[in-house]
């Protein structure tokens, strides 16, 4: 389910305005999803396209760096990406990953997960009910292993899923008419740490991880996300404090991204600011970032776990956008 999970945050971060593209624009980014000023510092690269003749959806097609298709789809956004209808990512070995349907950013309707051999892994369907949590939009139709053996058909068997890296079971558990019911075991193998979760109709219910050590921790919520005491406002206006505009640059409003990492322990490190400045801004904005209190830290399977982060910003004043000519 967590990798069901995360395919409901990808893509849905928005924090800069559209644009009109006239050819073609080239974006850098690493594994996390950041952009990164050079193709040297590149995981991927992201090109988008205009709108062929009679549509409006720009065409986005991602590249690893050994020129293979990473992801193809199209957008009503260029940067970042806004995902409509039909969106298709692949492995590095060219074979297809997943198929999915978005409308507006968000995963609608039917959708395909593929195993690196090119084998079918899993049909899903995301509804599209945004009042009820994520786990429960999420349908699974039908599993099957890397043989092709089927482990579940019309919603109820059993779900599998891989940890490619390490090639083992990362998770799997018991489906009920679509949805995880009873005990799910999963593991991190590099942290070395197994666990196993109590749904019940697919809602979770409790937890239990177990470390290497042998200690346990309970939880009843799977996630919880980074927290700083007051919230991301009380933090950005303690970065905007921290920050000081050198004397010798003019000075303009710049609108974009602060990313980061809180680590286990609360601390926040690789600060930096994603948008159209000098570097001699970004790093006076990556040094006051870094320079932040502790944060709460993000607990995943009732553990702090280091996690990326990224806040919303302005600084400075922004130019007023131009006055509609008044028709006389």
């Amino acid at each position: 389910m967590r990798y069901l999970l995360a395919l409901c945050c990808l893509f849905t971060v928005s924090f800069c305005f559209a644009q009109k593209a006239k050819y073609q624009q080239v974006f850098y980014f690493d594994n996390n999803g950041y952009k990164v000023p050079t193709v040297d510092s590149a995981d991927y690269i992201r090109v988008v396209s205009q709108p062929d003749s009679g549509s409006t959806l720009f065409s986005i097609v991602d590249y690893y760096r050994n020129s293979k298709p990473k992801l193809m789809g199209k957008s009503s956004t260029i940067d970042p990406a806004t995902f409509e209808d039909q969106c298709v990512t692949y492995y590095a070995n060219g074979r297809r990953e997943s198929v999915f349907t978005y409308a507006g950013g968000r995963l609608l309707g039917p959708g395909y997960l593929f195993y690196p051999n090119g084998k079918l892994h899993a049909a899903i369907t995301y509804d599209t009910v945004s009042t009820v949590p994520a786990e429960q939009n999420i349908h699974i139709t039908s599993c099957l292993d890397t043989t092709g053996t089927t482990l579940a058909t019309d919603g109820n068997g059993r779900y599998i899923d891989y940890n490619w890296a390490t090639k083992t079971v990362s998770e799997e558990g018991p489906l009920k008419n679509g949805y995880p019911d009873g005990e799910w075991h999963g593991s991190y193998p590099s942290e070395k740490v197994t666990y196993a979760d109590t749904y019940s109709n697919g809602k979770f219910v409790s937890g239990v991880s177990t470390t290497a050590t042998g200690v346990k921790y309970t939880y009843t919520k799977r996630q919880q996300a980074p927290e700083f005491k007051g919230g991301d406002a009380a933090f950005l206006a303690y970065v905007k404090k921290k920050f000081k505009y050198p004397t010798n640059l003019p000075q303009k409003g710049t609108m974009g991204v602060l990313a980061f990492t809180v680590g286990k322990d609360g601390r926040v490190s690789n600060g930096k600011f994603l948008g159209n400045i000098s570097p001699i801004l970004a790093k006076q904005l990556a040094d006051a970032v870094n320079s932040s209190p502790t944060w709460k830290p993000a607990i995943q399977n009732g553990m702090p776990v280091a996690n990326s982060w990224i806040v919303q910003a302005t600084f400075g004043v922004l130019p007023a956008a131009p006055k509609a000519a008044v028709k006389k």
